[in-house]
C-alpha cells in the first residue's frame, strides 16, 4: 500500500536516483538508442542543461524516486522553438500504478502554461507498452522509420508520435522558461492533479 505519492520538478541531488532508472534501459533494451551508461558528471550536466527551460518531472513513491519525465528540445532551429520532444521512464517495480500517465499529464499541461504548441515522441518497434501510452493520451503515429537504429546486434525500426498540446494562434509568443511558471498557482493545481492519477494499491 502506498502511503505517499509527489510529483515534482527534479533537483540535481536526483540525478543518481535517475540514472539507476535509466542505466537498465541503456544496457538491457533497445528502448533507448543510447548504448553506454553515460558518468554521473556528464548526465547530471545533461540535465541542468534540460531544465534551464524545459521541466524534468519526478515521481517520488514513498519518497522513492520511481519514474520521470522531461521535454528537450525537437530542434536547435529557431522555428522550431514552440516543439518538444518527450521522453519518460518508469522502474519496472512501479509500472502498472499510471505513473507514466500522470507525468505525461503534468509534462503536457506544465508544456501548455509555458506556451508550447507541439509534441513529438520516438517508440522502438515493437514496444506494446510504451505504444499504448502515447495513443491513449492522444498522441497521433505519424510514419516508421525503417532500420533507424542498429543495437544489440539488430536493426531497430521507430515510430514517431505527435501531440498538438494546444490550437496554434498566430505570431505565437516566445515560450517561456519554466522557472518562469514553476511557482505560480495554476502550475501547483497541475502537479495535484497528476498525482491524483496514480493507483496507491
Amino acid at each position: 500500500m502506498i502511503k505517499s505519492i509527489k510529483i515534482r520538478l527534479a533537483a540535481v541531488d536526483d540525478s543518481n536516483a535517475i540514472l539507476q532508472i535509466y542505466a537498465p534501459y541503456i544496457t538491457n533494451t533497445a528502448i533507448t538508442f543510447e548504448c553506454k551508461v553515460p558518468a554521473m558528471a556528464e548526465f547530471r550536466e545533461s540535465m541542468v542543461n534540460i531544465q534551464t527551460y524545459y521541466p524534468w518531472l519526478v515521481c517520488e513513491i514513498d519518497n522513492q524516486i520511481a519514474g520521470y519525465a522531461y521535454a528537450s528540445s525537437f530542434n536547435e532551429r529557431e522555428a522550431y522553438q514552440w516543439s518538444v520532444d518527450y521522453s519518460v521512464y518508469i522502474a519496472p517495480e512501479y509500472h502498472g500504478r499510471n505513473i507514466g500517465k500522470a507525468l505525461y499529464f503534468a509534462l503536457s499541461e506544465t508544456l501548455k502554461l509555458q506556451g508550447f504548441y507541439n509534441a513529438y515522441a520516438i517508440v522502438t518497434l515493437p514496444n506494446i507498452k510504451s505504444e499504448r501510452l502515447h495513443e491513449s493520451f492522444g498522441f497521433k503515429p505519424v510514419g516508421v522509420c525503417h532500420n533507424a537504429g542498429y543495437k544489440f546486434g539488430r536493426w531497430h525500426d521507430v515510430k514517431w508520435y505527435e501531440l498538438r498540446l494546444q490550437e496554434h494562434v498566430q505570431a505565437p509568443a516566445k515560450p517561456k522558461a519554466i522557472d518562469e511558471i514553476s511557482s505560480t498557482d495554476e502550475f501547483n493545481a497541475i502537479i495535484e492533479k497528476a498525482e491524483q492519477m496514480i493507483k496507491t494499491d
